[in-house]
């Protein structure tokens, strides 16, 4: 395969010569200028002076002499003369940068391509007040004679920007080109240059094609097109990837092209592998095994690839880091590791640093929001677990992030002081309570945010200077995100005071969204890993494409613009077929001369990107393969088989010897009912959290869970009642006690919710519930009590009971709510209070096998295991019935259980007592493992669905 920047490098040795100082060379991008040296290197034993080289930007800059701007700096010129066109109308500096990024575009692109501004402008403003016509003649709104305005004064900002700017001697790309271009007679003759070399032009905007086209007709210029006739034949139909250079040949009058290949056509050897693949994960697993295999085949066959020969291009970028995830450690015959070079974008609000900026920010604007003047535990822990904050808080003593966290979680507050949080840090030096003071940032303003983010960067820089602290990516993400808030910090010198932190933030994230981070490595080892844009004039034998679906490749993002599609038509600006041609170009070039060529597309559909292949795939089915019938095409896909292993993909965990002894330990101490219950909903979940005592992580909600509103009413009920333990209850005492209801609920919350604010938003409708339930409860029992007399026998009664099995002792305990009878009657009522909702159906048991079988019949077991232990500790207890109140719905009033065949509850407690001694003997057989349950529904809300392969 004879490359085409080989071919080039020949050229430049063999007639360019002497005249290497007067020489320029042009090429698309920094990448193939590297490429090309080093096909000169190889080539040649002596030395000559090397052309000057160039991409195309560097090159109309340097031939302007005017600098292109940094784009933010743009942005603030914009407001600048905004605030001068609108006086007071004028809108926000943060609504303002959202049409900026849009405005700078729109000009950009009408100085690219030549066109009249004033008469775009104009005919823009004119559209917009036509949609805004109306016949009656009703008065524009305030709203809409701002949005006419706007588009009228467009053209002002266009002029005030350009004069401005020319005073700072530089300006936007599109604003330099056209300058050049309007003066190229005279810069030109200014030049060093008397020779250029023009290296794989593809598209050009009209102010390029001008440019250039000059400097073909009045220098001595040689043009170097790679091009197949596939797609470049005149003879054919014209075809989508060579309409740009078509044009270029005849706006140029170029008489002869010597550059045409028969590449895609002519060569029998190039294999094209069209895959389909679940998922974009999916892809990147495939491209890294097959990199494998790959490796492997040649160590065995001893065939030595090169592996700078080989690409793995990513028509989605955002593939890259997953890509990265996936691809294995290859090492040569000499136990050198072979490396993956990778030049393209990353974008940089995936930064962890931009990421710790908003979740700083998060934490003081809702501070200043608060009315406690407290932070909020939550956003605090947020940023407390960024991987650049720990990095910077841990760097000289690790783990000290961890052991914060612990602390505040400890503390069980929602919101806590400044104070608070400084006493909760581990005593690790003062460093690290200087750097909470620099978070905990008093006065709510951005200018205060900026000079602590960048003191707190700083000590991030320090911290990855010590040995195997960050990563190169890492450090380059800090350096550009610095850069980043001390040029906002400059540019908002005069603006600071006056912005909120929230407003702050709103600027913040639009100009990181429009940043990236420029990887760059050693392009000339290793595998290659890069975008399509890229891949310009570079040549490999393999090739791996990923991601080649409709909308990724070509991609068909909408176009941020002011100016409508029939006004870009008619004034020749650029429209998104240009960018789809563009890339038709870049795929086709890429196919040229590989032998081996993978394209991946994700076959998934349902999602963006997915199902549907890319257009160019069809072309390769459709037209190519017609074209060149010698072409080896494989069409497959790859899918993995659904299988259902007996145990490879279910979590089993046998009892040995060490488990059955936790286990009889366990069952000694106490085992109550919630966790038989466990157990039947699934085995391991029982294993998990009573064998192995496996817990949640401690964490704190802004609001209210269930667990404690629970807990809240039970204490209430429990504080109401306890006076009457052993009496009849007495109705005018609870008429009494309902007058404290609501200081009972606030008492214990916040003893159970320490911390918590109940004093607005949810947590305060949550109280409020709970009160009202305590008092529905109340006044139903008053009703009842007035009908019929109740003695109270107990209330949060705490029972226990020795049950003997064959493998050891087994303490059964329980709490149960409220036991109580009817005055006179020797009927005992095992009463359970409960907040969620129960119907008759959980409480009617229809077979004494579901209650160790089936999971919904969990409040069934529970109250008859209650009542199990209740006549196990009361013996003159004759009969007893049980029960559950449902505090939701408490004018169901008392749900009775209901046992199989209307059998009494003497008879049914002992088929429990043997329903319950086989469900232990279950716990306790080693031949029986603890296994997943197969109702997945049971692992919806579970604690511990993620290390069971749930």
């Amino acid at each position: 395969m004879e490359k085409f920047l080989k071919k080039t490098a020949e050229f430049i040795l063999n007639e360019v010569g002497d005249d290497s100082l007067h020489t320029v060379i042009i090429l698309p991008n920094k990448r193939s200028e590297v490429f090309l040296k080093d096909h000169l290197k190889k080539l040649t034993t002596r030395s000559f002076w090397l052309p000057e080289m160039y991409s195309v930007d560097e090159f109309l800059q340097k031939a302007s002499a005017l600098a292109e701007l940094d784009t933010v700096a743009l942005y603030f010129d914009l407001f600048d003369i905004h605030l001068q066109i609108a006086g007071e109308d004028a809108r926000s500096l943060d609504e303002f940068l959202a049409w900026a990024p849009v405005m700078l575009s729109d000009f950009n692109d009408v100085d690219l391509y030549l066109a009249d501004a004033e008469k775009i402008f104009f005919h823009l403003s004119e559209i917009r007040a036509m949609e805004e016509w109306n016949p009656e003649g009703r008065e524009l709104t305030s709203l809409q004679k701002k949005y006419l305005a706007f588009y009228r004064a467009l053209f002002d900002y266009y002029k005030l920007l350009n004069e401005r700017l020319m005073k700072k001697g530089g300006g936007y790309k599109g604003m330099v080109y056209r300058y050049l271009f309007e003066n190229i007679e005279q810069l030109s003759s200014e030049w060093p240059w008397k020779r250029f070399v023009f290296v794989g032009f593809n598209a050009l905007s009209k102010a390029e094609k001008k440019i250039f086209g000059h400097i073909y007709r009045h220098f001595n210029t040689n043009v170097f097109w790679d091009l197949d006739e596939y797609y470049f034949d005149p003879k054919r139909n014209r075809h989508e990837a060579g309409r740009f250079i078509q044009e270029l040949v005849r706006e140029w009058n170029v008489k002869e092209i010597n550059s045409v290949g028969n590449y895609l056509a002519g060569d029998s050897d190039k294999k094209i592998t069209l895959l389909g693949v679940p998922k974009n994960i999916g892809q990147v697993k495939f491209a890294g095994q097959q990199i494998e295999d790959c490796f492997s085949a040649d160590k065995a066959t001893q065939q030595g690839r090169t592996f700078s020969d080989t690409a793995i291009v990513l028509a989605d970028e955002s593939l890259l880091l997953p890509l990265l995830n996936s691809l294995p450690v290859l090492k040569d015959g000499h136990d050198k590791t072979i490396g993956y070079n990778i030049t393209m974008g990353y974008p940089l609000e995936d930064s962890p640093f931009v990421g710790l900026a908003n979740q700083w920010l998060e934490l003081l604007i809702q501070k200043s929001e608060q009315r406690n003047g407290k932070y909020s535990v939550y956003y605090l822990l947020s940023l407390l677990s960024n991987p650049a904050f720990q990095l910077t808080f841990n760097s000289q003593l690790k783990n000290v992030s961890g052991l914060f966290i612990e602390n505040l979680n400890r503390l069980n507050s929602v919101y806590l002081s400044g104070e608070q949080i400084m006493d909760a840090i581990p005593e690790s030096g003062e460093n690290k309570v200087s750097l909470m003071e620099t978070i905990l940032i008093s006065a709510p303003a951005a200018e205060s945010f900026i000079d602590g983010y960048i003191t707190f960067m700083e000590r991030s820089k320090q911290a990855m200077e010590q040995p195997g602290n960050g990563n190169a990516l890492l450090k380059e993400q800090l350096s550009i995100t610095l850069n980043l808030i001390k040029k906002l910090d400059i540019l908002l010198k005069d603006k600071k005071s006056l912005l909120t932190l929230k407003t702050f933030q709103n600027i913040f994230n639009q100009l990181v969204r429009r940043s990236g981070i420029s990887l760059k490595g050693e392009p000339l080892e290793g595998i290659q890993i890069m975008g399509m844009l890229e891949t310009r004039n570079l040549d490999f034998e393999n090739i791996i494409l990923l991601s080649a679906n409709d909308g990724i490749l070509p991609k068909t993002d909408n176009v941020e613009s002011f100016i409508p599609f029939d006004i870009r038509r008619a004034y020749v600006l650029p429209l998104p077929k240009d960018k789809s041609d563009i890339f038709a170009y870049h795929f086709y070039r890429l196919l040229q001369r590989a032998k081996n060529i993978i394209i991946t597309y994700n076959s998934e559909p349902g999602n963006l990107g997915g199902g549907e292949k890319s257009r160019f795939i069809l072309q390769i089915e459709k037209e190519l393969s017609a074209y060149n019938p010698s072409l080896t095409i494989l069409n497959k896909t790859l899918s993995v088989p659904f299988h259902i292993s007996e145990s490879g993909n279910e979590t089993v965990i046998s009892k040995t010897e060490d488990i059955l002894k936790s286990i009889r330990n366990k069952l000694g101490k106490g085992i109550s009912p919630s966790a038989l219950s466990s157990y039947i909903s699934c085995p391991l979940k029982f294993y998990f959290k009573y064998i192995l005592n496996l817990s949640v992580p401690d964490s704190i909600d802004e609001s209210i869970e269930a667990n404690v509103f629970g807990t809240v009413v039970h204490a209430v009920l429990q504080e109401i009642y306890s006076g009457m333990q052993g009496k009849t209850i007495d109705t005018a005492y609870l008429k009494e006690r309902m007058k404290d209801i609501d200081d009972l609920v606030i008492k214990w919350f916040k003893e159970k919710y320490s911390g918590g604010d109940i004093t607005s938003g949810k947590n305060l409708l949550i109280l409020k519930v709970a009160s009202k339930y305590v008092h529905e409860f109340i006044k139903k029992e008053i009703t009842e009590i007035d009908r019929q007399q109740r003695q109270l026998i107990a209330t949060e009664q705490d029972l226990s009971h020795q049950m003997s099995m064959d493998g050891g002792d087994v303490l059964l305990t329980g709490t149960v709510d409220r036991s109580d009878k009817i005055t006179g009657s020797e009927t005992v009522r095992i009463v359970d209070y409960k907040t969620g909702s129960v119907i008759q159906k959980d409480l009617t048991l229809k077979d004494w096998e579901d209650l160790i079988t089936k999971p919904d019949m969990a409040k069934a077991f529970q109250l008859l295991f209650y009542a199990y232990l209740f006549s196990k500790t009361h013996h003159d207890a004759r009969d007893i019935d049980a029960g559950i109140y449902s505090l939701r719905k408490i004018s169901q009033g008392f749900i009775r259980l209901k046992l199989p065949d209307n059998i009494n509850m003497s008879e049914g407690l002992e088929v429990f007592e043997e329903e319950m001694s086989a469900l232990i003997s279950n716990i306790l057989d080693p031949g029986k493992p603890f296994f997943q349950t197969e109702d997945t529904k049971q692992c919806e809300w579970c604690d511990f669905k993620n290390i069971c392969n749930r």
